[in-house]
């Protein structure tokens, strides 16, 4: 997987940049193609803004989530995305 990760007056440590790499890996073990995604993380006075771009075959898949701990936003922006993953998932398979 293609992972583009900005950070926006913000420092990403290396266990965060892992962590967000094993999350997004468990996403995209459900498709078969290869999957960009760009995370974009920016400190907003204090609180940390967290959005997950996806390209996926017929759709671009985006999450944002804001929380005053830059983890829990990026958790919570990865949650969101794998529930719109998932909801693009089942509509192709009626689709079919």
């Amino acid at each position: 997987m293609n992972i583009d990760l900005v950070a926006r007056d913000v420092v990403i440590n290396e266990e965060v940049h892992g962590r967000v790499e094993q999350k997004l890996e468990r996403i995209m073990e459900r498709t078969q193609m290869e999957t960009p995604a760009r995370i974009t993380v920016e400190n907003n006075k204090g609180r940390y803004v967290a959005s997950i771009t996806l390209h996926v075959k017929g759709r671009e898949i985006v999450a944002q989530a804001e929380e005053k701990n830059m983890v829990a936003a990026i958790d919570e922006a990865i949650e969101k995305a794998d529930r719109q993953f998932k909801k693009h998932q089942e509509k192709m398979q009626t689709k079919r």
